[in-house]
């Protein structure tokens, strides 16, 4: 297949240019390196841990995106990134499918609109987004070489050439396109080809035309080219995600949020309307973060049916393996022992026992819990937040297996990249001086035994000015970033360990005490 052709030489050239520095490399004894915190960073030929050694479909994400549903939820960190990024490692070895991203981390969708509005393009948020799903969805019908080389396709290849630098979104090249062609398409090709497979003319006489003025044309060309006898005798298929969505994302700006309720929309209306009821094999799959999800669900009526009826969420709670006595078979520690197997074989370090890697990492008694759920008291139980707290291994400094002195500094280095991460989560919602400020105040409060609700709130008005004291320890809560206790029993509950069964039923209890995650109060002891 091209695209494995093409992989396997990107790879040797690249791996090439990495031998040049190889004698000077230096390897340190005891360095370990369990991951990358992004999942694109395990998805490079260069990379040290390779996605596809290291990830496993714990949660049945496949068979749950393979009916109605397509969008995936879940915490920054969890995971959403890494089952995007195995697809699509996954997909250049397999000749029947196909993957793509649009992603942020190329142009802002937002930077998209704006800059329509500032040429007084007429097109709306859903052209835009129909143009990026059809584009892709043809580019990748023609990775496949029997279709590259059909006779029937040659005019629509050439449009998508003619065109590439409105489909590979890239920052500059597109602002210099707009500025010479504005949103107007090269369109020859295309209607030469739609005349030729439908009989039918495209009703525009220019060379070039706004692309939104395309848009039912293509939809027809994606029926035709998907429902195709070369495209079905192959057995293709194919998903475009939608990634890094957060990015530039202000929950404040409700042209930031319309516009991912509108790719919400329009991806519903692909996915149903377009493919679904074409039995075509493709999907439009969008990753948000479960924040940004409980944001928009309150802007529309419609998009809160839409998540519960199209999305599944991806969570690592051990309450979610309610019912299994054995921690080896959470599926948190099933992810963390696999990475933790492939740092000891490239180590070549001795396994204490095969069957528990986690033991063999760390050998130290942390009674009455076991290490492992000592580490995970004070995460929030993502892959990234294990990854994060053995990253420091990479430096070669500590002695295999670990101890408790050792665990326990590896948990002051993790406390300051968890409040990294979740300051970066708040950044959507909040500017940097309310961060500070909101950081303050989980200061006063970790440091009052035994917190009342009321006394919470007293220390969320002294620092966090012009923020309600009320709806902000419901958020912080809804982060798990504070827990409550029971007055009755004396039980400290976390938003993050409830199951996906009860997840919406828990609220901060105003007749209970009010603690701060301990990963986090360990950092804010040195704030």
């Amino acid at each position: 297949m091209l695209t494995h052709y093409l992989a396997t030489l990107i790879q040797g050239r690249v791996l090439g240019a990495k031998m040049v520095f190889k004698s000077f490399i230096r390897k340190e004894k005891n360095a370990l390196y369990i991951g990358a915190p992004e999942a694109e960073a395990e998805s490079l030929p260069t990379s040290k841990v390779n996605l596809r050694d290291v990830y496993e479909d714990l949660h049945n994400l496949y068979e749950e995106l393979s009916d109605e549903k397509f969008i995936l939820i879940g915490r920054k960190g969890c995971g959403k990134s890494a089952f995007a990024e195995y697809t699509y490692l996954s997909a250049i070895e397999q000749p029947n499918l196909f993957c793509s991203f649009v992603s942020q981390d190329n142009l802002s969708l937002e930077r998209l609109v704006q800059l329509g509005n500032e040429h007084n393009s007429e097109h709306t948020k859903d052209h835009l987004f129909k143009w990026l799903i059809y584009t892709n969805i043809i580019k990748m019908f023609f990775e496949n070489e029997a279709a590259a080389q059909a006779d029937g396709y040659k005019l629509l290849q050439e449009f998508l050439k003619k065109n590439s630098g409105y489909i590979d979104i890239n920052t500059g090249e597109i602002v210099e396109l707009i500025k010479k062609h504005s949103f107007e398409v090269s369109i020859e090709q295309f209607k030469r080809f739609f005349k030729g497979k439908f009989n039918s003319d495209i009703q525009i006489k220019e060379s070039r035309a706004a692309f939104y003025k395309l848009i039912p044309h293509l939809e027809k060309v994606v029926v035709e080219v998907l429902t195709s006898k070369l495209n079905r005798e192959n057995q293709n298929s194919y998903a475009l995600f939608f990634d890094d969505l957060d990015i530039d994302f202000d929950a404040n700006d409700n042209n930031s949020t319309d516009t991912l309720i509108q790719l919400i929309r329009t991806s519903k209306h692909v996915n149903n309307t377009v493919f679904a009821k074409n039995n075509a094999s493709a999907k439009v799959i969008i990753l948000i973060r479960d924040d940004v999800e409980r944001l928009l669900s309150t802007q529309a009526a419609d998009i809160s049916k839409v998540f519960s009826s199209y999305s599944t969420r991806l969570s690592w709670s051990e309450d979610d393996n309610a019912g299994k006595s054995d921690e080896n078979d959470l599926a948190i520690k099933k992810m963390i022992n696999k990475r933790i197997a492939n740092a000891f074989r490239q180590a070549n370090l001795q396994f204490k026992n095969k069957n528990t890697p986690w033991e063999s990492l760390i050998d130290d008694d942390f009674s009455p819990k076991t290490s492992f759920k000592y580490v995970c008291d004070h995460t929030l139980i993502r892959p990234r937040d294990l990854i994060l707290f053995f990253k420091p291994l990479e430096s070669g400094y500590y002695s295999i297996p670990l101890n408790k002195t050792d665990v326990n500094k590896l948990l002051g280095l993790y406390s300051a990249e968890l409040v990294k991460e979740l300051s970066n989560e708040l950044s959507s919602f909040y500017n940097p001086f309310q961060i500070q400020n909101i950081f303050d105040a989980l200061k006063d409060i970790s440091l009052k035994y035994d917190c009342t609700y009321s006394e919470a709130v007293e220390f969320i008005e002294n620092n966090c000015v012009n923020l309600s004291s009320v709806k902000l320890l419901q958020e912080l809560y809804d982060r798990s970033m504070i827990g409550c206790i029971n007055g009755t029993n004396g039980y400290a509950h976390f938003k993050h360990r409830t199951s996906k069964k009860d997840a919406h039923e828990y609220r901060l209890d105003p007749t209970g005490l009010v603690i701060v995650h301990s990963g986090i109060s360990i950092n804010l002891r040195n704030r």
